[in-house]
């Protein structure tokens, strides 16, 4: 059941997270219910990190997950992986955005630099946290 929910939340945190210029329907629907969480910003936006937790917190608790294990982006990464082994399995099962995309938006929350694209992450190359 675990492992159920967190393929879940990874699939709908990739696409609330999606951070091309590709246009989504403004109500994204998650495989469980229909949820209205927004977009996250891009990966170079000063607001990304505000934004892409903002986004993962809202897609994870809509999925079932309880607040308190939503509001921790390291150990809701570390969930991630652990379900399927490493960043680029989980985000390569994600059907919702490229892997790439999904790769990118945690790499950038969590270290910082620059995305695949050479942006540098959130303006500043800085981790959000």
């Amino acid at each position: 059941m675990i492992k159920k929910s967190l393929a879940v939340l990874l699939c709908t945190l990739s696409l609330g997270a999606y951070s091309s210029t590709t246009t989504f329907p403004s109500t994204p629907i998650s495989v469980l219910n229909a949820v209205a969480c927004p977009n996250a910003l891009p990966t170079d936006n000063a607001g990304f990190c505000p934004s892409f937790k903002s986004v993962a917190t809202c897609y994870c608790t809509s999925s079932g997950l309880p607040p308190g294990m939503c509001n921790d982006m390291t150990a809701l990464y570390n969930r991630l992986v652990s379900v399927f082994g490493s960043l680029k399995k989980a985000c390569d099962y994600q059907k919702y955005t490229t892997p790439q995309d999904c790769m990118d938006n945690w790499n950038c929350y969590l270290s910082g630099g620059v995305d695949s694209r050479g942006r540098l992450c959130s303006g500043t190359k800085k981790a959000c946290q």
